[in-house]
């Protein structure tokens, strides 16, 4: 089967899924009015006036959109129903969101809360539904041999497992009509299909047959031999997939680009979206401006507050490591008596934490408003002016002292690589005191693998919620 028909199929499918998925939505508005105000028109029909029309427009472009950002007009033959069904979820809230908004902007006919509603549950259920109906009836083929991809397997004990994967769920339509192996792959699946010693393989002559993939699949890669078979499926017309022990540690922040016409793989293991994080430092210079505007008075009477209970400045400095590791002093409100790091090496027997970390739970250094603010985290309200310098930012992983950076494990220093924050996963974390060091360090790490600004939108909520909850030690 030739690329362009593949290429077709493909965007016959997408168009297909995708219109299914707007009429659906189409409907289940209509149905929606129909089943709060139908009573209210002469006639069912009636219903669909101008504004109604606009309505449907937008949902048009909405949802075409939206299947489009989420890829739930395409078909992937491994694809897992559970994320069908969060991504439709997905899809309908915000596609509600953006129809509420744009009703109410150009001033339509808005039917109330009651009727979104409604509508949300129909159309998910409806798209959902039939997606899933979709995919099913696709599985059901491909069992029974339709719209399966027949693959040739050239691999060695390293690429058995993705060479098992692949026979196990036949219903994804791969079809293996033969294998080129070591010792290992030519004992363990002879008699299952056909299997070729690499040794004595002549590949010319076995992809005479009708294959549609090749897929390259060795642990002891040889870039000639890569090229060699590369060549061969190009001269054949045949798909060529490599699988790949180094592929399977790229993460997600991998490109490809060129030095002139050479192509360089360019892997990252931190976020690298520019207008993610411009977005993210413009929000953290607007956000912490209006945090110490509005919030001054109140902080006037915080510090009040500490100089009647105790002697000592107001704010505490600290020499923390931030991005790369640079050092700046980060500011809190003073919650300890001011020989606080002098008696903490008196106590260090009684730390309650794994690694360098140093945490006790009733700290015999903290005075009594202090205590007060560490349960509420408000003690930390001062490092906006970090932020707002450009030291830290209001999410990110929490910046460390220097003397602990000098114990991490090199896998540990990674967190350094995001600028520290003030609040993090682990801030927000149910009984955070009681996670291990380790486990905190993990938190960091998947904070910045899956950094986005809808994650910081998130923990900034949560973080809200710590706030109220007041649990902080």
């Amino acid at each position: 089967m030739d690329t362009e028909k593949l290429s077709n199929r493909a965007k016959f499918v997408v168009a297909m899924l995708t219109t299914m998925t707007v009429l659906l939505t189409i409907l289940s508005y209509f149905v929606s009015v129909a089943a709060i105000y139908g009573h209210a028109y002469p006639h069912i029909w009636n219903i669909i006036n101008p504004d109604f029309l606009i309505v449907c427009l937008f949902i048009v472009i909405y949802w075409t959109l939206l299947d489009t950002w989420l890829k739930l007009n395409e078909v992937y033959r491994s694809r897992s129903y559970g994320y069908i069904v969060l991504f439709h979820f997905v899809e309908s809230v915000l596609g509600i969101i953006l129809l509420t908004f744009t009703t109410v902007v150009l001033g339509l006919t808005f039917y109330g809360r009651n009727v979104m509603f409604i509508f949300g549950a129909l159309c998910f259920c409806t798209t959902l539904t039939s997606k899933i109906l979709f995919y099913y009836i696709m599985r059901m083929a491909r069992k029974k041999g339709y719209n399966s991809r027949k693959v040739f397997f050239v691999c060695d004990k390293g690429g058995d497992k993705l060479l098992s994967l692949l026979h196990k769920n036949y219903e994804w339509g791969y079809q293996i009509i033969g294998v080129i192996g070591d010792s290992y792959i030519v004992n363990k699946y002879n008699g299952v299909f056909p299997v070729y010693d690499s040794s004595d393989a002549d590949i010319d002559a076995i992809l005479t047959q009708e294959v549609e993939d090749l897929i390259y699949a060795k642990n002891y890669d040889s870039s000639q031999e890569i090229i060699r078979y590369l060549d061969i499926c190009g001269e054949l017309g045949i798909t060529f997939r490599l699988y790949s022990q180094f592929l399977n540690r790229m993460s997600k922040n991998t490109q490809l680009r060129y030095f002139d016409t050479n192509a360089v793989i360019t892997i990252t293991s931190t976020p690298s979206n520019y207008v993610g994080l411009l977005a993210k430092r413009a929000f953290d210079i607007m956000f912490s401006l209006g945090v110490i505007l509005i919030g001054l008075p109140f902080f006037c009477i915080i510090a009040l507050l500490i100089k009647i209970d105790s002697k000592g400045p107001v704010f505490f400095r600290q020499q923390r490591s931030g991005l790369r590791g640079k050092i700046f002093e980060v500011y809190k409100f003073r919650t300890m008596v001011v020989n606080a790091e002098e008696l903490r090496d008196k106590l260090m027997d009684k730390n309650e934490m794994d690694g360098p970390v140093f945490k006790i739970a009733n700290d015999p250094r903290i005075t009594r408003v202090g205590r007060i603010l560490r349960k509420t985290g408000i003690d930390e309200f001062p490092q906006f002016i970090n932020v707002f310098l450009g030291d830290m930012s209001v999410v990110g992983p929490r910046p460390p002292l220097p003397k602990e950076v000098a114990q991490y494990e090199r896998w540990q220093l990674r967190r350094l690589a995001m600028p520290p924050g003030i609040t993090c996963l682990w801030q927000v974390a149910r009984e955070r005191n009681k996670i291990t060091f380790e486990e905190w360090m993990n938190m960091d790490m998947e904070y910045i693998d899956n950094w986005s600004v809808a994650l910081d939108m998130v923990i900034i909520l949560k973080t809200i919620r710590t706030v109220f909850r007041a649990d902080g030690k």
